[in-house]
């Protein structure tokens, strides 16, 4: 009978009593035989029982490939495993923790006592540290070899294992080391010492926590802790700052004690003093302060190196480290004064009052950094394509180009170069057919431009290459693209395009009117005049949806310059081409001012979300904005605008954006509406910081509309939204023409309709306050208005009256009258007692 039969028989019927002598006999080429057959059957068709548990342990040569069909849940057969290693025993058992595992721990030590394998450290303290999940009783456990208690315990010290895991009440590594403790039957101190040195292993945060709540539970003595106090100053070293808070408490016992390494200490927390956390900062302050009292000559030293508590926003903090200074320091110590120099810009107001003898002349009079507010972006000339061969580079990339002005670029070469393209510069465009290829299936303004390329290529290629070919199966006719759902603005593309399509059949050779000559977007007026001199000269009309796009780009700098100019190129007929770009009032006779002017209303309401089995209102604030859903044949290129629905992708958002610069409060809107009106589902936070950053690039004045969108960026639980969010806000907020009391009133009214918390305002907030003089008052007005803002309290609202108390002291100011009624309301709240009696009071604490 072949092996391969034969081991079949066994374990199809079960003959357990014949396994043992099977496997006795196998040759090396039947070992290999039958782990072929288990890798096919076993974990399929066939289900693991003990055979071929005993089979996988003689037949596969390594750990991984026993691994890949080993049960893992099974339970072992283990007087018959006792049997098969008295004659074989795999090389790499000692190594296999699946199989070891499933083990219990006293009878995988009894198999290395046999001599059977050999252990590794870390294996052995895994095995252990999981021997609690075993019905045996601890004692047993414990006491049966004595190399557990003499040796394998302490590894629990040195490896990852499960020793932080509990079963239950009883049964837990934590208990059972502190018995054993008391017991005398392992070293007290050797423990203490073992679980702080095992913190600088770097294990998991739960098995560190873990050492530190053991070294803690054992309440080591004054003298245990500076026995180890050098081993404790090392756990500042780690990354895990929740340690900083326990072993602080363990070192303030002993802090005032003769034999504490003062010295070593201060040089172990230098690094600690710049955290933000503080149950660590307080810990330390404390510390720090019991040194100076019992030890005056490292006053200087401590007053020196607690200052970048004052990097720190948090009043509080900063408080008690200026208290510690202005107490135990010197005012005439020069190394304490010019070390606060450094730090004078970052002094919030209650901490400069208390170190004010501390401040020299110099100091006190110290000229504040001026701040630029630099250009969020610097217009650069975009250069037109001037050559054949640089269109064919330039089609090869505009279809995976990220810049908005590709395709205009692109357009406007096809236009005036067509007549010069030749056969043979089709083969040489073959890569960017194939990269328009690439798009068949998507959607947006690429898919469009690729339908047009394509349909270009066909009509202009003598014999359409195999690549063309295939695209005509794979993409419409242009005048057929898109469907009945596809945004507004994207069919005034589509009849841009086919018009130029017309154009380019005809053979015309013109340039595109709306293609940007300076970055992002604009068209300067003057270039504008000379392209319609040029349809001029040729008795062309412009093609309608490109001369409408071209008027919306041209940037609104020196138009009565501009209109001489155009009366001495242009003739009364092609004058008058341009009456929406001199006539201030066309585009207001002709739209709805809501829109040119981005002051959409928006309206607080709720929307129903579905958890499990409940239904829960969070609060959603919506923009009312309507889109018709059909336009007249002779709509113009702002009508499409206006009028698009929603689900644009990111790269075609921002290239409408750039579309209308001018009027983007639409976008803006919608935009918001899909992705920012509520706080609970918030979606395409890059596509959001993208579209905002694409916005600042323009340098115009804000709309309404960007206020609130805006809003939602400073409140946003993203980081990286609020952090650029807060970016705009610096930038711009010196600008004349913000409103920086419209910003307060719409983020007092998001936070009292419960849109957004307070925290991530707060944290950007205290950032930036005393940048520069300047900005301080603008902060102090847009929190009054944030504050006026604001009904009954919030969460974190404390928080917000610290920053305006702060605000008014750097500013010498009196509290706003207009939020006298809600101080007096919100004073009858505890935790606002204290801070509301200051902002009224102008109180300043003192020494």
């Amino acid at each position: 009978m072949l092996i391969e039969e034969e081991f079949k028989a066994i374990y199809l019927n079960y003959k357990i009593k014949e396994i043992i002598s099977f496997l006795k006999k196998l040759t090396p080429k039947d070992k290999k035989e039958i782990a072929v057959l288990l890798k096919k059957h076993i974990n399929k068709e066939w289900g693991h029982n003990s055979i071929s548990v005993l089979a996988a342990l003689v037949c596969c040569k390594t750990k991984n490939e026993y691994e890949k069909v080993s049960p893992g849940y099974y339970s072992w057969p283990v007087p018959l495993i006792d049997e098969l290693f008295e004659f074989y025993v795999p090389e790499w058992i000692s190594e296999s923790h699946s199989f070891l595992e499933e083990i219990n721990y006293l009878k995988v030590l009894e198999w290395e006592q046999k001599g059977y394998f050999t252990l590794n450290e870390g294996m052995r303290a895994l095995l252990l540290s999981s021997s609690l999940i075993s019905k045996g009783s601890f004692d047993e456990i414990i006491s049966k070899y004595p190399v557990t208690l003499h040796s394998h315990i302490w590894l629990l010290f040195e490896h990852e294992s499960n020793i932080m895991v509990q079963y239950d009440e009883e049964r837990s590594w934590k208990k059972i080391i502190k018995k054993l403790v008391q017991e005398n039957r392992i070293d007290r101190f050797r423990v203490l010492k073992s679980s702080i040195r095992a913190i600088s292993f770097n294990f998991s945060k739960e098995q560190n926590t873990w050492f530190l709540d053991l070294f803690s539970c054992l309440e080591p003595k004054e003298n245990e802790i500076l026995a180890l106090q050098e081993e404790l100053f090392l756990v500042f070293q780690s990354v895990q700052h929740s340690l900083f808070p326990g072993i602080l408490k363990v070192l303030n016992q002993v802090v005032e004690e003769k034999e504490f390494k003062t010295e070593l200490f201060l040089h172990a927390v230098e690094p600690l003093l710049t955290l933000s956390a503080k149950n660590v900062l307080n810990g330390l302050l404390l510390i720090l302060e019991k040194i100076i009292k019992s030890n005056k000559q490292y006053s200087e030293e401590v007053c020196i190196l607690l200052m970048p508590v004052f990097l720190n926003k948090d009043k509080t903090i900063q408080t008690k480290g200026a208290k510690i200074i202005g107490k135990y320091g010197d005012p005439q110590s020069s190394g304490i004064t010019k070390e606060l120099q450094s730090y004078k810009s970052s002094l919030l107001a209650d901490a400069h009052s208390l170190l004010d003898r501390f401040l020299t002349e110099e100091v006190r009079n110290h000229e504040e950094f001026g701040y630029e507010a630099l250009s969020w972006h610097i217009p650069e000339p975009i250069a037109s394509v001037a050559t054949v061969e640089d269109f064919i580079f330039l089609a090869s990339q505009v279809f995976n180009s990220y810049e908005t002005h590709s395709a205009d670029q692109f357009l406007d070469a096809l236009m005036r170069l067509n007549n010069e393209l030749e056969e043979e510069h089709f083969d040489q465009l073959e890569p960017a057919f194939k990269a328009a290829f690439k798009l068949k299936g998507t959607g947006g303004l690429k898919h469009l431009l690729a339908t047009f390329f394509i349909n270009y290529g066909l009509l202009k290629q003598k014999t359409p290459s195999s690549v063309l070919l295939q695209a005509r199966l794979e993409f419409p006719r242009l005048e057929n693209w898109g469907e009945k759902r596809t945004p507004f603005i994207f069919k005034a593309y589509q009849k841009l395009l086919l018009a130029v399509f017309d154009k380019l059949k005809q053979g015309k050779n013109l340039p595109l009117l709306s293609v940007p000559d300076q970055t992002p977007c604009w068209i300067s007026a003057d270039r504008l005049i000379d392209k319609l001199r040029a349809y001029q000269d040729e008795k062309e009309q412009p093609v309608l949806f490109d001369l409408q796009a071209a008027l919306l780009r041209v940037k609104k700098d020196n138009l009565a310059d501009a209109e001489q100019y155009a009366e001495k190129q242009l003739d009364v007929q092609y004058r008058s081409f341009l009456k929406p770009l001199f006539d201030q009032n066309y585009f207001r006779d002709h739209y709805d001012h809501t829109y040119l002017d981005g002051n959409f209303e928006w309206k607080p309401g709720s929307r129903k979300i579905y958890k499990w089995n409940n239904t829960e209102e969070i609060p959603q604030l919506l923009i009312m904005i309507e889109n018709q859903k059909e336009l007249p044949e002779n709509a113009a290129f702002l009508d499409y605008l206006f009028n698009s629905y929603h689900d644009i992708y990111q790269d075609d958002l921002n290239y409408i954006l750039y579309s209308a610069p001018y009027f983007s409060g639409s976008v803006f809107a919608k935009k918001y509406n899909e992705t920012l009106s509520n706080q609970v589902y918030q979606y395409d936070i890059k596509g959001n910081i993208a579209f905002l950053n694409a916005w600042m690039k323009l340098n115009l004045p804000f709309q309404p509309v960007h206020y609130l969108f805006l809003t939602a960026g400073l409140l946003n639980k993203d980081r990286a939204f609020s952090d650029i969010a807060f970016e705009v806000l610096i930038n711009r907020m010196l600008s004349d023409d913000f409103n920086i009391r419209l910003l307060g009133k719409l983020l007092g009214e998001n936070i009292s309709f419960q849109m957004s918390s307070v925290k991530r305002l707060t944290d950007g907030l205290s950032g930036y306050i005393n940048l520069t003089a300047t900005h301080n008052q603008g902060f102090e007005k847009m929190l009054t208005t944030i504050l006026t803002g604001i009904g009954k309290p919030v969460f974190n609202l404390k928080k917000i009256l610290e920053l305006y108390y702060e605000l008014l002291n750097l500013n010498h100011s009196e509290m706003d009258e207009a939020i006298a009624d809600q101080l007096n309301e919100w004073e009858k709240e505890n935790n606002l007692k204290k801070i509301i009696h200051q902002i009224k009071t102008h109180e300043r604490k003192t020494i």
